[in-house]
């Protein structure tokens, strides 16, 4: 990593490199693929001076294979905060809450993930609360990046002069902070850059107030505003524009810069590029902007709401205002009494705007609900709304077929082709290339988008890979690079997935709230899903959440949801169910592949096994434990089971005793994956460590422990494995390993040999 200034690399390693167990990751956003053609997915990294060789030997490691990355593809999953047009032709970018930034590849028809790089000890830099880039040169790009409760709260500058591909990483911390998942994170932008000159640019923080910097974000002073720039509800500087057409030279440039509150001033003004500022006297004081655009006319287009958004407005509390830069003077030309997310204007022709609301549920094309559009062609006299003669598709991305176009915070509009304009959604991104006709037509345009928060995977032999994620419920489908299909339950988000080793056919899944019954099965492979009504919890209205596991006949169902303390089992699809004993609090359960008496299980605490088909639990007292992770069973093979403690420990005899693998220092998470050839041994993938001189990172052995080879590198870190805490081999692909991450989905690797 090229560090600048205050920047560190991996401050909590040695704390990491002490671990022997895993732990979840909180998220407060449950929120990447491959081409159809399965093409590599490119991805982004640090420039570096100091780190780490990826190829570098330690002791029980080997040299390390060439691997290819890419996401499996679900298509969109979760709140792209921004999305931006550039002069260059075909040139798009996009930021998310929590996963990372994008940038569109137009040879590649999808987006291009530009996180790859972000290593688990700074996931919270995959939180990006601001996109900037030159007008003249938009290779330059810019990204505010922090999450409020990762990584220490830390805010950076990331810095690239090659569209994304590489990073300068600048530590903002001790200056301001941001918060890419926080509220207003639709709000913007709180970067901007000099259109006369690439190198100057002002950040506005979420606290620490105004930033500039004239030497590319090599360094920074902070600007007096002359105000409070702090905020009650943590948003601070939401927005800043600066005008293209003031001053002879960026000394003298006009800069606006929004402040999130309200009842007070909270739009200002600079001539002298932030030297001093004034508040700009016509703006209302019982609404907040959203965002600023500005006119090819040199008028300034500003979207207000009462709140910062996305979720939270009053419906019916905001307005689209036009302000003339020369006397301040605003104008309401909204299309109707609502919040309003972002606006755009035809380069071409400044009466011809658009407007889409926020936080607005109104019925759109497909039945769902959600924001408005509304067009005008004669500078906001006579507005059309979209929602009664547009179209909706799914641009090749199924499951969106019964979603809406919701939070739509920002939009952008291409000035190469001014009929085409994108907005952002709760769940992807939407496109229209015939905004200004009659009838225009809006698709998904989500591919390479992948911002879903996995909570569990199963690659069934010789079957589908299965997935539980959150928000979304999860998939099936035939393969990483093929969009699957959302299970047909649409229960919201699901934290545990399991099938039947010898009934494959056979699934149970978990997840809900305290207000929903949280257990589902299968007995079609997906197709059709049944939700159990009746609670295990004694003293509970509704059991929800936790783990589940099936016998592998398909004929006993297990269950420890979150709020209970013990193993449910059910042998009659869940009419009645009964509590193990033995097993306390347990966290995770794993059926024998071969033998349906033998059921696992561990705790943050213990190891339990039973041999009785989960009637009764003993406990293995010979593992010092302090785990989540799930044990994981060798299909094929009886009493054969893996678990991470100490290191990394195999049972041969059905988990009543351990040997431990001798070249593994640390293991978080573990998975097994097909072996090269019939009869070979299965693949042993691992989050950790062989050993103890190693990097935490994704390692893979393919004979059995004894040697290990590194997956990752700098470049490849994915921000650790987020939630769902897995790494999972594949076992109808050889060398294939899935990982579950924040917001990235499910990243997978496959190996080059």
């Amino acid at each position: 990593m090229k560090t600048k200034r205050l920047c560190a690399v991996a401050l909590a390693l040695a704390a990491i490199m002490s671990i022997t167990a895993c732990s979840d990751t909180a998220s407060t956003d449950s929120t990447s693929q491959p081409s159809d053609s399965g093409s590599e997915q490119t991805s982004s990294g640090v420039t570096s001076s100091d780190a780490t060789s990826s190829n570098a030997e330690s002791t029980g490691t080997t040299p390390q294979s060439n691997w290819e990355f890419s996401q499996v593809a679900m298509g969109g999953g979760g709140f792209v905060s921004g999305v931006f047009a550039t002069n260059e032709e075909g040139l798009y970018y996009a930021r998310t809450d929590v996963g990372g930034a994008y940038r569109y590849d137009k040879d590649l028809g999808r987006w291009v993930s530009l996180s790859y790089w972000v290593s688990e000890d700074d996931v919270g830099l995959l939180g990006i609360d601001g996109l900037a880039f030159g007008d003249k040169d938009p290779n330059r790009l810019y990204l505010l990046a922090g999450t409020e409760y990762f990584s220490g709260g830390k805010t950076c500058l990331l810095i690239s002069d090659n569209y994304g591909e590489d990073f300068e990483v600048v530590d903002l911390t001790t200056m301001i902070k941001a918060h890419g998942n926080g509220m207003g994170r639709g709000n913007g932008e709180r970067i901007a850059v000099d259109p006369k000159n690439s190198d100057i640019l002002y950040i506005g923080g979420r606290t620490g107030g105004m930033l500039k910097s004239t030497d590319g974000g090599k360094t920074f002073n902070a600007l007096d505003m002359g105000t409070n720039t702090a905020t009650s509800n943590g948003n601070g500087i939401c927005s800043i524009l600066i005008d293209p057409n003031s001053g002879d030279d960026s000394s003298c440039s006009t800069i606006y810069a929004a402040i999130s509150r309200i009842q007070e001033d909270n739009l200002y003004k600079s001539t002298d590029g932030g030297a001093t500022w004034t508040a700009v006297p016509d703006a209302p004081k019982g609404l907040m902007v959203q965002r600023m655009k500005m006119r090819s006319d040199g008028k300034i287009l500003l979207t207000y709401a009462n709140t910062e958004g996305p979720w939270n407005n009053n419906r019916s509390s905001g307005r689209l205002a036009l302000m003339d830069p020369e006397t301040g003077a605003q104008t309401d030309i909204s299309p109707a009494k609502q919040t309003f997310g972002d606006v755009v204007s035809d380069p071409n022709d400044p009466n011809k705007m658009m407007v889409c609301t926020e936080n607005i549920y109104a019925v759109q094309p497909n039945g769902s609900y959600g924001d408005e559009f509304y067009v005008t062609k004669d500078g906001g006299a006579n507005w059309t709304k979209l929602n009664n003669v547009m179209s909706m598709s799914d641009g090749g991305i199924e499951w969106i077929n019964t979603a809406a176009i919701h939070w739509c915070s920002s939009m952008c509009i291409d000035p190469n082709d001014p009929d085409k304009i994108q907005v952002v959604s709760g769940n992807g991104i939407f496109a229209c290339d015939n905004i200004w006709d009659e009838k225009p037509e809006f698709y998904f345009n989500s591919k390479g988008i992948e911002e879903t928060v996995p909570f569990e995977l199963v690659s069934v032999p010789g079957g589908p890979l299965v997935t539980a994620i959150g928000d979304y419920d999860g998939f099936s489908q035939p393969d990483a690079e093929t969009y699957g299909t959302v299970h047909s339950s649409v229960a919201g988000s699901m934290q545990s997935i399991a099938v039947a080793a010898n009934a494959t056919d056979i699934w149970a899944k978990c997840g809900g709230d305290s207000s929903t019954p949280g257990f589902w099965y299968t007995e079609d492979a997906g197709k059709t899903w049944t939700n159990v009504k009746s609670s295990p919890v004694e003293g509970s209205n509704i059991s929800y959440g936790g783990c589940v596991a099936v016998s592998c006949d398909g004929k006993t169902m297990y269950w420890a949801p979150t709020n209970g303390t013990a193993v449910y089992y059910t042998t009659d699809k869940g009419k009645t169910w009964t509590a193990s004993t033995g097993a306390l609090s347990v966290q995770k359960i794993t059926c024998d592949p071969v033998n349906p008496d033998y059921v696992y299980a561990s705790s943050t605490g213990s190891f339990y096994y039973s041999e009785d088909g989960g009637k009764t639990f003993k406990v293995n007292n010979t593992l010092s434990v302090f785990s989540l992770v799930k044990p994981i069973v060798e299909p094929g093979k009886e009493g054969k089971v893996y678990y991470a403690a100490m290191g990394l420990q195999v049972s041969e005899d059905h988990g009543k005793t351990f040997t431990r693998v001798e070249n593994v220092a640390a293991c978080l998470s573990l998975g097994l994956g097909r072996g090269k050839n019939d009869g070979d041994p299965c693949t042993i993938f691992i989050w950790g460590k062989p050993a103890k001189d190693d990097v935490i990172g994704l390692y893979w052995s393919k004979d059995e422990g004894k040697t290990w080879e590194r997956i990752t590198d700098e470049q490849h870190q994915f921000g650790g494995t987020g939630n769902g805490g897995f790494v999972y081999g594949d076992f109808n692909v050889y060398g294939r390993v899935y990982m579950s991450t924040v917001g990235l989905g499910v990243v997978y690797g496959d190996v080059v040999e």
